[in-house]
């Protein structure tokens, strides 16, 4: 059994996580020799390849209306339990209010969608990555509103937080894909193939993305609160999702994708929340540095535990 267990490991790494990490080191290593101007490869995933994605996942899903329901419970369900945990620690360790905020972003939030679509993919095939974009979906919403809120704590209006979530172009992509799948509407054929190639084209990218955001990326600040926060996200939130998927009575690919995406790591956006409202901004960074690269194992020995 010892010797089945570590050849599911090493077909895990080798199929799933390893070409995912290969194309993050690419990108790290393009940015260290090369010094990428990024701002518009990222403004083109966000605009456009992304949302074309979504909609490709969500206009040709097979997801039924009650595993969509499922999957949205899921995502606030654990989002609010890991909250509550992390609200429960930086309460007793006694934090300044903006590391309390910083904390709480980078375990509440997940690479839903540069990493864990691709990953997904990469697992679970169409499927899980129909669902996945479900859960991307969702999450984008949280993070431009109670992540805004959190970041910002008395900085920015409530109003101000909302009117984020309707900036966001993935939002409309799943929202267009669920009327087209559910209204049984037939995109022409040449629109939904430069929907797909483009759509097609975010997951390479979004890898790249993630490995030069980590090239810019120090680990100066609290070595052992980015462990701790490291910990929360990579094993606290993994074991949250594990039980809470079993409640909500969670299936197959469905169970699978849902709980891996929660099993992220940090999302890289946290990063530009902490910047702009001065939110320990270097921590969150140290934070979205470590749990990306320790995922390597703790996605590796959860792929096996699910698959």
């Amino acid at each position: 059994m010892g010797a089945f267990r570590v050849a599911i490991l090493l077909t895990i790494l080798w199929k799933v996580v390893l070409p995912v990490f290969i194309i993050i080191a690419l990108g790290y290593l393009l940015e260290r020799r090369l010094s990428l101007d990024v701002r518009p490869i990222s403004r083109v995933i966000f605009y456009a390849l992304a949302p074309c994605l979504v909609f490709s996942s969500t206009a040709e899903s097979s997801v039924s209306g009650t595993d969509i329901g499922k999957i949205v419970s899921f995502v606030l369900l654990t989002t609010l339990t890991v909250g509550l945990f992390s609200w429960a620690v930086v309460r007793a360790l006694r934090f300044s209010q903006a590391m309390e905020s910083a904390f709480l972003l980078t375990t509440l939030f997940v690479n839903a969608g540069n990493y864990g679509l691709p990953v997904n993919l990469f697992a679970f095939g169409q499927a899980g990555l129909e669902r996945a974009a479900i859960f991307f979906t969702v999450s984008a919403l949280l993070t431009n509103s109670v992540g805004v809120y959190l970041a910002s704590r008395g900085q920015a209006s409530g109003l101000s937080a909302w009117r984020n979530v309707f900036k966001v172009p993935i939002v409309y992509g799943a929202l267009a894909g669920f009327i087209v799948n559910l209204a049984t509407i037939t995109v022409p054929e040449p629109v939904a193939k430069a929907v797909d190639l483009v759509g097609g084209a975010s997951v390479p990218l979004m890898l790249l993305l993630v490995g030069v955001q980590l090239a810019r990326t120090s680990l100066a600040g609290e070595l052992k609160v980015i462990g701790l926060a490291t910990f929360v996200r990579l094993v606290v939130a993994p074991a949250v999702a594990l039980v809470l998927a079993a409640w909500l009575g969670l299936t197959g690919v469905t169970r699978q994708a849902c709980v891996t995406e929660a099993s992220m790591s940090t999302a890289v956006t946290t990063t530009i929340l902490a910047t702009e409202f001065e939110a320990e901004p270097q921590f969150v960074a140290g934070v979205v540095f470590v749990s990306t690269l320790a995922s390597f194992i703790t996605l590796t020995l959860l792929l096996a535990l699910i698959m």
